[in-house]
């Protein structure tokens, strides 16, 4: 069956020749061997922007593989998860035993296959690819050619199932560490120096912060681990959330972005506006699973999302921030150290062709990810804890000439000036070489996946591109 289908940003259409549902690991084994020979890709629920989700030739969707099965181990759990099961319906069934996830992004459609794949990943921790202890893998045998199952649970070839861009085989199922259920203090201040908002961490150490547009100060969302019950309040502040936050801010956005139109009246909501439905230093207990998250997929938007380490997060941002700036025609160039580094990688045409022509217009999200144990996801290697900076717009899909033109300059930029990585499941601009250079082990990754993959089955042009690129090393460990 042939079927069209678009992401949720909108920005990519899938038009496989073929696309299945398979209702079991069976079934699964008997479309690779009906198609062998053509290329073969797995879909999630579709929540990302890059290319890494294209297929255009067998598409497989795992909805109906969502079994999850929990067991004890010591004082933890693992939990066995069909590839195609949504972090809802996992944190959902995790809660009946009394358990939950030791990361979680800031939405829960995902499938637990794209989370990982992509290395979705929340603050204060590694990415969910990290807590990965098996990956059951479909694939085809080297020398019969037959479809087989492969079961992953060390060594090299873990670390690349972890995060693997679907580059391996068709993930069933992944076992995943994961712990008790347990509740998160939080609260919100601003500060205007971001020193301030780092030496929290050591008291908060699950917060996440934003850097506030056109206002250009910080909101830390303070977080930590916490033994109280329940707050009397929590209901009340979910509602507040989801009303204000989730809903409120971002319909003041589209209002006045795709409506009104108006920067000055953008710049304005920022500065006064926006902040004055901030509840400051409001404290409230709720279990992870509901303070941990945001109804961030509630209106289609688009992001890039790049990380760096702790020690680039101080420049990265006073950068991030004076391109802003430029982008929004509020300054025509950058400081004397900014000017002098972008002359330094030769973009200065492309900052001024940047200069007016897209008006920032939501928060950027700062998060601190721990480093992993695999071979490639934005928050592999080094001792360092990396930060991701997220940009979303919510420009109309019809106006995002200046969203992109902005996204590629900070990709550009920010990859040689900060060796930032982009995040693999959201816009990323940059040619092959150019991201595997960013990562000391890809050749690491390259190898496991030229191992259980020779044929490049699993590939699409994007990924494909990414295994022959011969981009040299920056090793930034």
């Amino acid at each position: 069956l042939s079927v069209q289908r678009k992401n949720f940003g909108g920005n990519q259409v899938l038009k496989p020749s073929s696309a299945y549902t398979p209702a079991n690991e069976q079934e699964v084994l008997q479309i690779l061997d009906k198609h062998r020979g053509q290329r073969i890709r797995a879909v999630g629920s579709l929540h990302s922007w890059s290319d890494a989700i294209l297929g255009d030739d067998v598409l497989l969707d795992l909805r109906r593989l969502n079994d999850v099965e929990l067991q004890p181990d010591g004082d933890q759990f693992v939990a066995t998860v069909g590839a195609g099961c949504q972090i809802k319906r996992l944190l959902k069934e995790l809660a009946r035993d009394g358990a939950t996830l030791h990361s979680l992004g800031l939405i829960t459609e995902q499938t637990i296959a794209g989370a990982i794949s992509t290395g979705t990943h929340g603050s204060g921790r590694h990415s969910m690819s990290h807590y990965v202890e098996e990956v059951r893998l479909a694939r085809y045998n080297d020398s019969t050619g037959q479809a087989i199952i492969e079961e992953i649970s060390a060594g090299e070839q873990l670390r690349a199932a972890r995060c693997s861009l679907g580059s391996l085989g068709i993930i069933l199922s992944v076992k995943l560490r994961c712990r008790a259920q347990y509740n998160v203090q939080e609260h919100f201040t601003e500060s205007r120096r971001l020193s301030d908002v780092l030496n929290a961490e050591a008291s908060f150490p699950l917060q996440q912060f934003y850097l506030v547009p056109w206002r250009w100060s910080y909101f830390i969302q303070h977080r930590r681990e916490h033994d109280q019950p329940r707050s009397r309040l929590a209901r009340l502040y979910r509602l507040y959330w989801l009303g204000v936050m989730d809903y409120g801010l971002i319909l003041q956005i589209l209002f006045l972005e795709r409506v009104v139109r108006s920067r000055r009246l953008i710049r304005l909501a920022f500065r006064r506006i926006i902040p004055a439905f901030l509840i400051h230093n409001w404290r409230v207990t709720d279990r992870s699973s509901s303070m941990l998250v945001m109804r961030h997929d509630a209106f289609r938007h688009i992001e890039i999302e790049v990380f760096v380490r702790r020690d680039k997060l101080v420049d990265a941002l006073g950068f991030a921030q004076e391109a802003i700036k430029v982008a929004g025609g509020r300054e025509s160039t950058l400081s004397a150290d900014n000017q002098q580094r972008i002359e330094e990688v030769g973009m200065q045409e492309a900052l001024a062709g940047l200069h007016d022509q897209y008006c920032h217009h939501y928060p950027i999200c700062v998060r601190r990810v721990l480093p992993d144990d695999t071979l490639i996801s934005m928050a592999s290697g080094g001792e360092q804890d990396w930060y991701a900076l997220c940009f979303i717009s919510y420009a109309n899909p019809a106006r995002r000439a200046g969203f992109f033109l902005f996204a590629n300059f900070m990709a550009q930029s920010m990859s040689q000036l900060f060796h930032a990585r982009p995040h693999w499941g959201k816009v990323c601009p940059l040619e092959a070489n150019e991201l595997t250079s960013l990562y000391p082990r890809f050749d690491d990754f390259r190898t496991v996946c030229n191992t259980l993959d020779p044929q490049g089955v699993f590939q699409n042009d994007w990924t494909a591109a990414l295994l022959e690129a011969d981009g040299s090393v920056e090793d930034n460990s």
